[in-house]
């Protein structure tokens, strides 16, 4: 089983906490969603991201799928009676497949991978307005830091006038030892970068560095809802290939019934041939 932690913090200013994660480690699965300010009910729509794309992701759906229904159900939910029209929610979602991983997103929830080799690195690229001012040269990471729309983001599940759900993805291999570290912008909005970093630098447990995290954000006054969820890859080789032998034991109790029951098939087949002739 991998390890992991989870901290969530409503800030130091909200009265509600719109964010919500979701661990399911049975499924090596792990989700963190945050309402989009400014919309009732994000609380409602964050929660419903989670829960469905653990339902999904549990029956057998890609996250991708996963996602895509989330944000349907997101849609669906006000004429159910659950939230409210225009309610929204970004998501970042990760699963562990053997010794890799998959990443998927909508919106500015955030994905980092830190390893001491490396240091720490954004892998997940946010659906903002800034970002897109960032990649078409209007701007500079400097500006982009006060920029007045920084918080604009430009897809979300239940955002009703989307052409068409922009889900990016990414697929990579877990080295030994290697931390994904999933947040909402709560934590990078007011912790700076080299902040993150020394928590990864300075501690060595996965609760001490999501609380340490948690503890930043709220002593640089924290504004808004912040969540981190951390999962750490087995410290060295062994780790992962036995990670990966429990992922293979696991698959062959369905495959044995299966194989039982293709066998007792195959011989009632040739009891029938025999009587026929």
């Amino acid at each position: 089983m991998l390890k992991y932690a989870a901290r969530s913090d409503v800030g130091c200013s909200r009265s509600n906490n719109e964010d919500n994660f979701a661990a399911a480690p049975e499924h090596d699965l792990w989700i963190l969603a945050d309402g989009v300010g400014g919309h009732d009910a994000g609380e409602i729509a964050s929660e419903i991201a989670c829960q469905v794309i653990r339902d999904e992701v549990a029956a057998g759906r890609d996250m991708k799928s996963a996602i895509e229904a989330a944000h349907q159900a997101i849609l669906a939910a006000p004429e159910k009676g659950r939230g409210r029209p225009g309610m929204a929610s970004t998501v970042v979602t990760l699963q562990v497949k053997e010794n890799g991983f998959e990443i998927a997103w909508v919106g500015d929830s955030r994905c980092y991978l830190w390893s001491e080799q490396r240091g720490l690195e954004q892998i997940s690229r946010d659906h903002s307005l800034v970002q897109r001012l960032l990649e078409e040269q209007h701007i500079n990471e400097d500006e982009a830091a006060s920029h007045p729309g920084r918080n604009i983001v430009l897809q979300a599940l239940g955002q009703d006038n989307l052409e068409k759900l922009q889900v990016d993805t990414i697929r990579d291999q877990f080295e030994p030892g290697q931390i994904l570290l999933m947040c909402s912008d709560g934590l990078n909005d007011y912790v700076q970068h080299e902040d993150i970093v020394a928590s990864f630098r300075e501690l060595d447990d996965l609760d001490a560095i999501a609380d340490s995290l948690i503890e930043k954000t709220l002593a640089n006054n924290g504004a808004d809802n912040v969540t981190v969820v951390l999962v750490q890859a087995p410290s060295s080789a062994e780790g992962l290939r036995e990670a990966e032998a429990v992922s293979a034991a696991e698959a062959g109790k369905f495959s044995r019934p299966l194989l039982w029951l293709g066998g007792a098939l195959a011989l009632a087949a040739i009891y029938f041939l025999l009587q026929g002739s």
